[in-house]
């Protein structure tokens, strides 16, 4: 069966965007081994896994902004060239704390140049009911980008070092490029440009909008939390691992965390297809309130038995992603086409400040309450994550409708 060219391109900008984001678990997975040839504390981890996300807040503003005013293709590009930048220095020039911080926040950087922007490739080229279906396949890519970058990095600290893995990141988005060039056609800057009222990065508008906040704040409390768990996932999991008979291998532990992230993107699918079916408000109220109670539950049994800790770990990561796409698509389906980039620079600056935030006070609990070797610690740690999901029901639920 030949392939519609609208699905041509939805899958073109899906591959492109999974590539640039194959360095995703560079640090969440070698931190373990980083952490003790570095003299690192977990709050110094936490804040190099944040600056990440704080990389990615600062240049939003300026590269998802923009895209209502130039063809988001190019600002794609530009993305893939300061994320080869940060894995340059992860290549060459890292040696410690404050190199990382400067090179991870480049790579956080870049992926503001390449997520939402994909997403806005889509937005010019297609129609609004295509626009709306597509979203939900296009954020999904994020679980599959960043479940098959645990794996490879899973590998890579087996077989290499960071700074071939690093390498691994350049030439992935050297692919990238080299998709999006030849593949997406370029469209006139008169069609994507609009007589705006406002200026491209005058935000202000979008906060005056009660309905796309509502999905912008949600989404702020996801990534808090999301982030915060593939942050220190794989640190997780080796700790679970290591204290259980017969403990984890590396190897494993990689698995099972790219099956869990994988599996993330089913369920972002599921949920913005259940959303549209319902009222999206309710259906996220109530995610968001059984994912908080999920995560109580796996905290009580974390590190316990090791069957039981994984399969609420692999849950819990489910229920987390199940409003990723349904926040999005909120916000995309709340946006007018002369706005649709400020609010999905917005939506990802609130939101990647949730990330920015989550590392470092993951990293600052298991600092205060026993160590990464604590269970207690990790316990507490899970309870700080549920906590994002308690957020976005509380304000979903404000907009609770009986329809």
């Amino acid at each position: 069966m030949r392939l519609k060219p609208q699905n041509i391109l939805i899958i073109t900008v899906c591959v492109s965007s999974i590539l640039s984001m194959l360095n995703f678990a560079l640090w969440p997975v070698f931190l373990i081994e980083l952490r003790n040839d570095w003299h690192l504390t977990n709050t110094d981890i936490g804040w190099i896994s944040g600056v990440y996300f704080f990389g990615y807040v600062t240049a939003t503003p300026v590269l998802v902004g923009l895209t209502d005013k130039f063809d988001a293709k190019w600002i794609f590009l530009g993305g893939c060239l300061v994320g080869i930048s940060g894995n340059l220095g992860f290549t060459f020039f890292v040696t410690g704390f404050w190199s990382a911080l400067v090179s991870w926040a480049l790579v956080g950087a870049g992926l503001a140049g390449t997520y939402m922007p994909g997403l806005q490739i889509l937005n010019s080229r297609l129609g609004d009911k295509e626009r709306i279906s597509a979203v939900p396949w296009y954020t999904s890519c994020f679980g599959i980008g960043t479940g098959c970058s645990y794996a490879i990095m899973g590998a890579m600290i087996i077989n290499f070092n960071f700074r071939y893995a690093a390498m691994f990141g350049i030439i992935a988005s050297l692919i990238s490029i080299f998709i999006v060039l030849t593949f997406i056609k370029t469209i006139s800057q008169k069609s994507v440009s609009i007589i705006l009222a406002r200026h491209p990065l005058d935000f202000r508008p979008v906060f005056k909008k009660q309905i796309s906040m509502s999905y912008i704040l949600a989404y702020g409390a996801h990534t808090y939390e999301l982030f915060a768990y593939r942050s220190w996932s794989f640190a997780l999991f080796f700790f679970i691992g290591s204290n259980n008979s017969p403990s984890l291998s590396i190897t494993m532990i990689s698995a099972i965390v790219s099956l869990i992230t994988l599996t993330g993107m089913v369920a972002s699918v599921l949920g913005a297809k259940l959303a549209e079916k319902y009222s999206r408000h309710n259906f996220l109220a109530i995610i968001g309130l059984s994912t908080f109670f999920i995560a109580i539950l796996t905290a009580c049994f974390v590190g316990i038995v090791l069957p039981i800790a994984i399969a609420l770990l692999w849950l819990y990561n489910f229920f987390i992603m199940l409003d990723s796409g349904a926040l999005t698509a909120g916000a995309v389906e709340s946006s007018d086409k002369h706005n649709r980039g400020a609010v999905l620079a917005v939506h990802s600056m609130i939101g990647f400040s949730g990330g920015a935030i989550g590392g470092p006070l993951i990293g600052t609990i298991l600092d205060n309450f026993g160590g990464e070797s604590s269970q207690f610690a990790w316990l507490c740690a899970l309870l700080a994550m549920g906590i994002g999901s308690f957020v976005v029901f509380a304000i979903q639920v404000r907009h609770w409708s009986k329809t």
